[in-house]
């Protein structure tokens, strides 16, 4: 049977990397290329990703990578000529990308809809786009609509008023924790931050460096480090103007396991992204508990309520540089809350897990596609919420 998993990042390039030997770049990655690579043995597979290299290959047999542009991936008029030499029976579509979507209702292709995407509602436009998808995902031939974590999924109901019965929620494998809490910095006012991800001005690089500007004229050093993809000299020549260069530093995209032995080496991870980034539960939320440095995140409603404030993590204003700042003073001043957070850490990470595996909804769709098994209904977030195993949202705290 033909699959085709349509996706952001390069197949090609991963599958390549890591029968060489090289590392995954982010979580579960290799994991997720392998279980894609494993179907192959029953059958013919596609990956049809937008990404920076356009390229059509054949991996190996039965499995065949197509790289698209944004521009391509986006236009129906571009995308419908690939799709139809593709002619997938089944598609496993990993954003929520109506050209797609809508040639799937078109061709009566059954199609898993595999988010990490919160769903927001942004003023008349945007109204007008979850009007449309809602309309597109409530036929037959998309069995429900999978969605990363508790309030990305909670935000299918109440963004586009999707039935919870039909809402699975996943998540990914379970990450090691480090063993061992830590304890504060022995040096007052001086502080090591990491963040992981994308170098922009919505995942809130710029407010970090604005935070850092303000901690020095309050007499905290805070040395930053950047991993990430994105433009460095653009940061690098801000932090320059704000007469902080040294105390920044850019990392560049950095294997995985790197990420989390920098997050330990840490005293702090910084998750600062910006309420119009549209994101599900971001890995280094997890990875920033699973290292047991205490976390700094933002009020991005993608993590609301998650985790509580003042006890799992420190909770700020998004696109409020002295919101973070402040944040940074009180973990600094009171070593009694640095341990706290630290030895929290451990089971906050237990609480964010929710819904089935990635690689078991994908299994369980590829064997039931139309849901006759009934399947969906059982790993749905109404059956989840009925049985009880929905984590407890924390009370809000304003930052």
């Amino acid at each position: 049977m033909k699959v085709l998993f349509f996706q952001h990042g390069d197949f090609g390039e991963a599958y390549r990397r890591f029968a060489d030997g090289g590392p995954e770049t982010y979580r579960d990655q290799r994991a997720s290329v392998d279980f894609v690579a494993d179907l192959r043995h029953a059958h013919q597979v596609t990956t049809l990703a937008i990404c920076d290299r356009p390229h059509r290959e054949i991996l190996t047999e039965n499995l065949a990578s197509i790289g698209i542009t944004a521009q391509t991936g986006w236009d129906a008029a571009a995308i419908k000529p690939i799709l139809d030499e593709v002619a997938p029976a089944l598609i496993v579509c990993r954003s929520p990308n109506t050209p797609v979507l809508r040639w799937a209702l078109r061709h009566k292709i059954p199609t898993l809809p595999l988010f990490a995407d919160l769903f927001v509602r942004a003023g008349p436009k945007q109204l007008i786009a979850n009007l449309q998808l809602r309309r597109i995902l409530s036929a037959d031939v998309f069995p429900c609509v999978a969605n990363h974590s508790l309030n990305a999924s909670q935000s299918v109901a109440t963004t586009l008023s999707y039935p919870e019965t039909r809402i699975v929620p996943w998540d990914w494998s379970r990450l090691p924790v480090d063993p061992g809490a830590k304890t504060a910095p022995a040096v007052s006012g001086q502080l090591r931050a990491f963040f992981a991800g994308m170098l922009s001005e919505p995942k809130g690089i710029g407010d970090c460096l604005e935070a850092t500007a303000r901690l020095r004229d309050r007499g905290i050093r805070l040395a930053f480090e950047f991993a990430g993809p994105g433009p460095q000299e653009v940061w690098q020549a801000r932090a320059a103007a704000m007469g902080i260069a040294d105390q920044i530093h850019f990392s560049g995209q950095i294997a995985h396991a790197e990420v989390r032995r920098r997050m330990r080496d840490s005293d702090v991870v910084v998750v600062p992204s910006r309420h119009d980034y549209a994101e599900g539960l971001p890995n280094t939320i997890y990875e920033a508990l699973a290292s047991r440095s205490p976390l700094l995140m933002s009020d991005h409603p993608a993590f609301a309520g998650r985790l509580r404030d003042g006890q799992d993590c420190l909770v700020f204003r998004a696109a409020d540089p002295a919101s973070l700042a402040d944040r940074v003073v009180d973990l600094t001043n009171d070593p009694g809350l640095y341990a706290r957070l630290s030895g929290n850490s451990a089971a906050a990470h237990e609480t964010l897990y929710v819904g089935i595996e990635w690689a078991d909804l994908v299994r369980s769709f590829l064997g039931d596609p139309r849901n006759k098994t009934g399947w969906v209904l059982e790993q749905s977030l109404a059956r989840l919420r009925q049985d009880g195993r929905l984590p407890h949202l924390a009370d809000r705290i304003s930052p």
